[in-house]
């Protein structure tokens, strides 16, 4: 492929980036508090993102997903440490083979049935923006979604 189809391949995906995020912002954010003064069960956005990754991957440590989220490791433990309060996390020190300061976070049972309860009311906002169409184009636009996460993935991850 030319270098001239790659670039105009990669300013599609710019595009959809900036399209996902506003629609994102539109359909997906709407379904968490946004203050950041949660009530009791309410998430905000981050704290969602931040237990639904403890939940989906190995990574444990304040280090670790701070990492992953982009913020410093004082934010990441400041979030860390009102999700431990509220119930949502537990944390272990790590096993004596490793560093005896790092701490490991895991999701309680609170944590689990606030990630389950935070998807569903996501998934129900965002397959309401689908239900005007038609079977066909549904059909259609759940496997171009497949086709394009599995390119992202392979192509994102390095796998």
């Amino acid at each position: 492929m030319s270098n001239t189809q790659n670039k105009k391949i990669a300013k599609e995906l710019i595009t959809l980036n900036m399209n996902i995020f506003w629609w994102n912002r539109e359909h997906i954010e709407k379904s968490f508090n946004i203050n950041g003064k949660t009530n009791e069960g309410e998430l905000t956005i981050r704290q969602f993102h931040v237990l639904s990754f403890i939940k989906n991957s190995h990574m444990r440590t304040i280090s670790e997903i701070a990492r992953w989220m982009r913020i410093s490791k004082s934010s990441m433990s400041i979030m860390i440490s009102k999700l431990e309060k509220n119930g949502y996390l537990r944390k272990e020190q790590a096993a004596n083979t490793d560093d005896g300061r790092k701490m490991y976070f895991y999701l309680t049972e609170k944590g689990m049935a606030a990630v389950a309860e935070a998807e569903e009311r996501v998934l129900d906002n965002v397959a309401d923006c689908f239900a005007a169409l038609d079977t066909e184009k549904q059909e259609n636009i759940y496997a171009h979604l497949q086709e394009l996460n599995q390119i992202l993935k392979v192509g994102g991850l390095g796998e």
